[in-house]
Parts: C-alpha cells; structure tokens; sequence
C-alpha cells in the first residue's frame, strides 16, 4: 500500500491479523545513503500512531516500533490480537503533516527526488489457529511438521 498520500491518516482492512498476515513494514526506494537511517526511521515511527478497529476486543493502539536485522533495520507495524476476522488499522500522524509530506522530510535528503514509500503485509508463518504446542511437546497425531509431512490428520 501506497504511503505517500495527501492525507494525515489512511486506513487499512486486514482481513486475518497475526493468522493471516503477521505484521505490516515499511519498504521503500530510499537507502541509508539517501537519508533513510536508523534514527530517522526511528522519528518516523515516533511521528506516526495508530489504532487497531477490531470487532471482538474493540479498538486497540497499534505498536509501531523499529526492529533490526541482518540486512538494517525495519519499520514494523504491529496489529493487534490473533483474529480470523476482518479489523482495520488507522494510521496518522501525530504532527498534522501528510503522510507524503512527513515521510519526505524525515526519510530523503532530497525531497523533490522521486522515490516510493509504501507498507508491505508480512504473512503469517504460523498455525495459531490449530494452537500448536510449543516446541518441547510431542505433536499431536496426523499433525506432523517436523518429518516433513503436513498431515494435519490427513493419511
């Protein structure tokens, strides 16, 4: 989804957060050479707030927090409790800019360069809604992921 709008608030329908799709993050064209570090993505995240629209736990704040890794670091968006169901995620700014605009000024030494902004939806990797054990218990039967055969009770 297209970040650089001429808004201060966008909202998003997530149909299945942390089931079907784990988190949102940032990607963009800009690089660390660009203007796009560490600590201004940390501003960006400390520029913007959110809120989670769920119909079974009602409206939660969303964290939004800068994570790294081995190849940088990573705006990541969290969104709320595991639910099968559709919620919606609001995204502002706290400052009143757009979001064009604020992401611009924090992530591009160069403003009037073209570049793209957008948030991307991670997939979820997990099974949270067969409750799988953890991993020091035995699996159930027909349930087996470690052999390599994803049964899930099928022979």
């Amino acid at each position: 989804m297209d970040l650089l709008v001429d808004a201060p608030e966008i909202r998003i329908a997530v149909t299945g957060p942390r089931m079907l799709i784990e988190q949102l993050i940032l990607v963009t064209t800009l690089s660390p050479f660009d203007g796009c570090t560490a600590p201004r993505l940390q501003e960006l995240a400390d520029t913007l707030e959110g809120s989670i629209h769920c119909g079974l736990v009602g409206v939660q704040p969303a964290r939004i927090e800068v994570a790294s890794n081995r190849s940088g670091v990573l705006l990541q968006i969290d969104l709320g409790p595991a639910s099968m169901y559709q919620s919606e995620l609001a995204l502002r700014t706290k400052t009143g800019e757009t979001l064009r605009a604020l992401i611009s000024r924090l992530l591009s030494d160069d403003p009037g360069r073209p570049f793209f902004a957008g948030l991307f939806a991670v997939p979820a990797t997990g099974h949270l809604e067969h409750q799988h054990p953890s991993g020091d218990e035995p699996p159930h039967p027909g349930h087996d992921h470690q052999g390599g055969g994803h049964s899930h009770g099928h022979p």
